[in-house]
């Protein structure tokens, strides 16, 4: 509740950041529009979930028309989660299932346009009090708490697994299509956010500088539109995926780790090499590039293994080598590595 000096404006305000140490509601973003209220109440009620959200929040447009929802399912009174990971006295397994359990009915509201991209900003949502929105009450009697919500869901739910089905149903290309483009785009998005790291570039310096990834993913999104829709026969398909994908490499992305050059790591090998004649120093530093690119190998083979397992194909040394541009035999020496 920023831009304002009253608490009592600050009602108004059309977003609200709920208190992210003790968490007490489960917001659930509906990406798409509906007819109407009956008939997301309908499409909701035909679920397997043990009450219906507590509050609903969205945009009415003059024909009844309503605009990307959050729901709100709200903990009972005295239920709600003690989140502070930096608190040894916080309970991390507590903390867990609050995430399994926020990350599992998200995943029963995919078929209904659920975002999965909003797990990792949970506690912004939609104000009820605003102005702004529209809103309906559904549930005043039924609050389950966290180990009822969990008897309900699947609360080993992976986000990015919850990001490609997402992204599959949006562009409503077949599951292994819209895989390997996800991954196509993926890879060009941190290819991109590299690029962008070693240049300076002002707008990724200043969204790193303020934390602001939505800003970064629009950045991504509006940069990546020209190569996204290239790649499938029809742009809309190609821009589902891409409106999927930079969100997801926005968040992920880690300029600590990030190289300004992949290909150098000057000083890697400094302590080592103190002393030594120039021959002896050569010996140390090929010793050290044979362990990065044994190491670099065995990663792309990894994320290869976990793409095709994503994807539902079977895993095969001649389809890794296709995937990574890796010969087969350096496929063959790495994958006990990799599989370890």
């Amino acid at each position: 509740m920023l831009g304002t000096d009253a608490k009592v404006l600050a009602l108004d305000e059309p977003w609200l950041v709920l208190n992210g140490k003790v968490r007490g509601v489960f917001r659930i973003d509906l990406d798409i529009t509906f007819r109407g209220w009956d008939t997301l109440r309908y499409e909701i009620e035909q679920m397997s979930l043990p009450c219906l959200p507590h509050v609903v929040v969205g945009h009415e447009l003059p024909d009844g028309v309503i605009e990307r929802p959050h729901l709100l399912y709200v903990l009972p009174h005295g239920s709600e989660v003690w989140f502070d990971p930096e608190d040894p006295r916080c309970r991390k397994d507590i903390m867990s299932l609050w995430r399994g359990v926020h990350a599992g009915i998200t995943k029963e509201f995919l078929p209904l346009g659920a975002d999965p991209g909003a797990l990792a900003n949970p506690m912004r949502v939609k104000n009820p009090l605003s102005p702004f929105w529209d809103i309906q009450v559904w549930n005043e009697q039924t609050f389950p708490d966290l180990s009822e919500w969990a008897s309900w869901v699947d609360t080993s739910t992976s986000r990015d697994a919850m990001i490609r089905e997402s992204a599959e149903r949006l562009s409503r290309l077949d599951k292994t299509t819209s895989n390997a483009l996800f991954t196509t785009l993926q890879r060009r998005a941190f290819e991109l956010l590299r690029e962008m790291r070693t240049s300076n570039d002002p707008v990724y310096v200043e969204t790193i500088a303020s934390g602001d990834r939505d800003r970064l993913a629009e950045a991504l999104f509006n940069r990546l539109v020209p190569e996204a829709i290239s790649m499938a026969s029809h742009p809309k398909q190609a821009m589902a995926i891409l409106y999927r994908v930079t969100p997801f490499a926005a968040e992920r992305w880690d300029p600590a780790r990030a190289s300004r050059d992949d290909r150098k790591d000057r000083g890697a090998c400094a302590a080592e090499v103190e002393g030594l004649d120039l021959h002896e120093r050569h010996a140390v530093g090929g010793r050290y590039g044979a362990a990065e690119r044994a190491r670099k190998s065995a990663q792309m083979i990894r994320e290869a293994i976990a793409a095709l397992h994503v994807e539902g194909r079977k895993i095969s040394k001649s389809e890794i080598s296709r995937r990574t541009g890796l010969s087969r035999p350096t496929v063959h020496a790495h994958w006990d590595a990799a599989n370890s």
